[in-house]
C-alpha cells in the first residue's frame, strides 16, 4: 500500500538518468515480442507529433456546431440525410 509521503522514485530521476536506466534495461532484453512490444510504444510518441492539426477555419466551424447543439439546432441523422437530397 501507498501512502501520500511516498516519493515516486521517476520524479527524482532527471529525464536523462531516466533514459539511462530504460536503454541499460532493454539493452540487457533478449525476448523478441516484448523488445517489439517496447519499439511499438516509443514510436507512438512519434505517430502523436504528427497529430492533424486544425485549422482556425476549422475550428470556428466545430465551435460554430457545439454552440448549435447547446441553442437545440440539431437534426436526426435521416433529417440530415433529406436535408441533402
Amino acid at each position: 500500500m501507498t501512502d501520500i509521503h511516498t516519493i515516486n522514485k521517476f520524479e527524482i530521476m532527471s529525464a536523462t538518468e531516466l533514459k539511462l536506466q530504460i536503454i541499460n534495461r532493454v539493452t540487457a532484453m533478449t525476448d523478441e515480442s516484448t523488445l517489439e512490444e517496447i519499439y511499438k510504444l516509443v514510436n507512438l510518441e512519434f505517430e502523436m507529433e504528427s497529430v492533424y492539426k486544425l485549422t482556425e477555419n476549422e475550428r470556428s466551424a466545430i465551435e460554430m456546431g457545439f454552440n448549435d447543439v447547446k441553442a437545440g439546432r440539431v437534426h436526426t441523422s435521416e433529417a440530415a440525410e433529406n436535408m441533402t437530397k
